[in-house]
């Protein structure tokens, strides 16, 4: 009997010890799920300083989104006195400067960055970009300049305008995509300060050629607010917002990435009820989404031996298409695909040129210059009811070098997309320019010319129905644009979207002549610009050039 209750204590004890050590483990691990890494005590304090964050950068966020003025930039006193009433607020200089950006202050304990461009972040935010080194040429974002960077290839370098010289100079940082002031909009030539504007778009330089940077960005268009220009027509606000890198997103007006829409028609633009942005197609090329676009600064000039693309020179003429595009593809750099301009290209320079960005509405002058020196600015005369519509004029390109009419002159700079030497020239008036963007009929049958003796060089369908098969074949599908009726899938191309603003002429492709053509002719008076299009067989004739798109892959 003793024995039995010996052997019961010692079960007993053997039990004790292992719910002991169980407990030990719980405990263990009871504590591990508090306080380890990701413990839920650990992971509460997280909760807790990033709700603490968000809320800091919240709190800057609203009194950044009420210091805007009237033309989108930040009103530096306004933002002194909006940021001075947020509680427990500290290192608000006084005054706010210009120099003051990257401003940093600190609230509830937390850093919080605002940039010049109202971008607002706070310590630990991986949501934005870090700024990138000043000179930084890559395509990347500047949150500084709110606009993808320019992307240079081997040999291109970005440059400025040096007054005092009249020459262009090497510089990396001398570029703003800035807002165009609403107040004092005018469609008369401003004889005071000799321009209109103040963005100054990207300008580069290689080979002794020169491009325009066109970032990429999406749009909208504004069908509640128009324009009537003095050429007559109405036009309607378009408003950009600038992507960052190649993704489809932007900064809205509290610093926050959105994502931009890819418009399945143009009738959704088009509503007066749209408020979204929709990325501009253009900036797909191919298989590849680029950071922006080059385009040359004038109509191509030169030979198809050296093309070239300078002002002051003849535009080059009197070639056919396809020989237009085989010669625009000598311009092709070490990374740079040089072709013949697209429509959806020539349609991204137009619509940033409408943009807050451009000429806010206001149309570009005529380049009435009939012997086509390219970024003339339009005729002297003698007419007064109408000043930017005079008769057209003839100069050579050594005359016209030095008067108010050539392209840095008071006169020329109202011939470019920006209103000052910055901008893009000749895309009204000048030569008709062809672009890649023919017609394809509704058995898909892409039209090359109109007959035998008069086409592009391109095989393909004429008019007849026959067949042209003693050309050259047509490029890769990423080199043109097709079309078979004006509709609304046409989008970004400045077709559809735009059709008759600015009273500009408008005539669609068809078999008889399968190319279209922009930005009118020096004959041409308040029915040209960046909105014309028309129609051409694609033959050869002494008023049709063309312009050279570079895409730096």
């Amino acid at each position: 009997m003793k024995k039995q209750l010996k052997n019961a204590k010692g079960i007993t004890l053997i039990a004790l010890v292992i719910t002991i050590i169980v407990l030990l483990i719980l405990a263990g691990v009871s504590i591990a799920m508090l306080t380890g890494d990701n413990g839920i005590i650990t992971q509460a304090n997280k909760s807790k300083v990033a709700n603490e964050k968000a809320t800091a950068k919240e709190k800057v966020q609203v009194e950044v989104g009420g210091s805007r003025g009237t033309d989108g930039k930040l009103d530096y006193s306004l933002l002194e006195d909006n940021l001075n009433n947020i509680k427990d607020i500290e290192g608000v200089p006084s005054p706010i400067t210009k120099e003051s950006f990257p401003l940093e202050v600190t609230v509830d304990g937390y850093t919080v960055k605002i940039e010049e461009n109202g971008t607002v972040t706070v310590e630990g935010d991986t949501t934005t970009p870090t700024p990138p080194t000043t000179g930084k040429t890559d395509g990347s974002y500047d949150t500084t300049k709110g606009v993808n960077t320019p992307k240079l290839d081997t040999g291109m370098k970005l440059v400025k305008y040096d007054e005092a010289t009249k020459e262009w100079v090497e510089d990396t940082t001398n570029y703003e995509y800035s807002y165009t002031a609403q107040a004092g909009r005018t469609d008369t030539y401003n004889e005071e300060t000799g321009e209109y504007g103040t963005s100054h778009w990207a300008n580069a330089e290689v080979n002794g050629n020169y491009y325009v940077w066109i970032p990429r960005y999406a749009y909208k268009i504004d069908k509640n607010t128009s324009y009537t220009t003095q050429g007559g027509g109405t036009s309607y606000k378009i408003d950009v917002k600038f992507l960052v890198g190649t993704e489809n997103k932007y900064y809205d007006e509290s610093g926050e990435l959105v994502e931009a829409k890819i418009a399945t028609s143009a009738d959704e633009i088009l509503s007066t009820s749209n408020t979204d942005y929709y990325v501009h197609p253009a900036f797909t090329f191919g298989d590849k989404e680029l950071e922006g676009l080059w385009i040359g600064k004038y109509e191509t000039s030169g030979s198809t031996g050296t093309p070239t693309i300078q002002p002051n020179q003849t535009s080059l003429s009197s070639i056919n298409v396809s020989t237009m595009f085989s010669t625009a593809q000598k311009l092709s750099t070490a990374n740079g695909d040089a072709h013949m301009l697209k429509n959806t290209e020539w349609g991204a320079a137009a619509y940033l040129a409408q943009s807050q960005y451009g000429r806010n509405g206001t149309e570009i002058s005529v380049n009435q210059c009939s012997s086509f020196i390219t970024g003339a600015g339009r005729g002297i005369g003698t007419g007064t009811d109408n000043p930017i519509w005079n008769s057209k004029y003839s100069l050579t390109k050594d005359t016209i070098k030095g008067t108010e009419q050539e392209y840095n002159g008071k006169i020329g700079k109202l011939s470019s997309t920006t209103g000052n030497v910055y901008g893009i020239y000749d895309m009204s008036g000048g030569a008709y320019e062809y672009v890649m963007g023919m017609y394809q009929d509704s058995n898909g049958n892409i039209h090359t010319g109109y007959t035998t003796s008069s086409n592009s060089g391109f095989n393909g369908y004429l008019n007849d129905g026959t067949q042209k098969t003693d050309g050259v074949d047509l490029p890769e599908s990423k080199y043109y644009n097709l079309y078979t009726t004006k509709n609304n899938t046409n989008i970004g191309d400045a077709l559809y979207e735009t059709s008759g603003w600015n009273a500009d002429y408008s005539i669609f492709v068809g078999s008889s002549g399968p190319f279209f053509k922009r930005g009118g002719y020096c004959d041409y008076t308040s029915f040209a610009g960046v909105f014309l299009f028309s129609s051409g067989s694609g033959d050869s004739d002494s008023d049709y050039g063309f312009r050279v798109c570079l895409a730096v892959k």
